[in-house]
């Protein structure tokens, strides 16, 4: 009633999506294919903070959605996506609070954090596949609209998760990995095509 939709638990607590299920993603509304949202390991709010920015991860593994709540369950760290090695993107902490991923504080509460599952381990580099690195740009390009933060930039509203913190994450797609320069190339024509420019 009154627009709201019914929320749906598992049997673990986790809040799953809306009852209004999607076939599939909706990037206007940033509507994820799956919402699970964490209970624990974020902070309400963003300390009267704007976003400005969206920080890249990689998992350095290879992780569902499911498997990141149920990681962060335990583990002090959260995301705000979760993109999956087939493309699937889930949502496990809303845009008005702060999740805890980049190491530094001040950029939590300013950016929205993106996880990306890996195609293949340590030995071969921690790739990523086609679908998981369309998807990523393709979110990243959508916040970018949806905020207002410009066409995505490497450096300025698209930053990597070692840019704050002693860390290889996000592997390669970090901005000396092998996949950077493919994933801010899909990033603009997403951007642009959404902005009708």
């Amino acid at each position: 009633k009154g627009g709201r939709s019914h929320r749906l638990f598992d049997e673990n607590g986790g809040l799953y999506q809306s009852a209004r299920r999607r076939a599939e993603k909706n990037w206007e509304t940033l509507e994820p294919d799956v919402t699970k949202l964490m209970a624990r390991h974020f902070t309400p709010g963003r300390a009267g903070r704007q976003i400005r920015m969206v920080v890249m991860h990689h998992n350095a593994g290879n992780l569902s959605v499911e498997d990141c709540w149920q990681t962060w369950q335990t583990r002090q760290a959260t995301a705000h996506y979760q993109v999956q090695t087939d493309g699937r993107i889930g949502q496990l902490v809303y845009h008005s609070d702060t999740a805890w991923h980049a190491g530094d504080w001040t950029v939590n509460t300013q950016s929205i954090g993106i996880e990306v599952a890996n195609c293949g381990g340590a030995v071969e580099g921690w790739p990523i596949s086609e679908k998981a690195l369309l998807n990523a740009a393709h979110l990243a390009a959508a916040i970018c609209k949806r905020y207002k933060l410009g066409e995505p930039v490497a450096g300025k509203n698209i930053r990597f998760h070692k840019e704050f913190y002693s860390t290889a994450c996000p592997g390669q797609l970090a901005p000396d990995g092998l996949l950077h320069g493919r994933f801010m190339a899909e990033c603009n024509p997403f951007y642009k095509e959404m902005s009708g420019l």
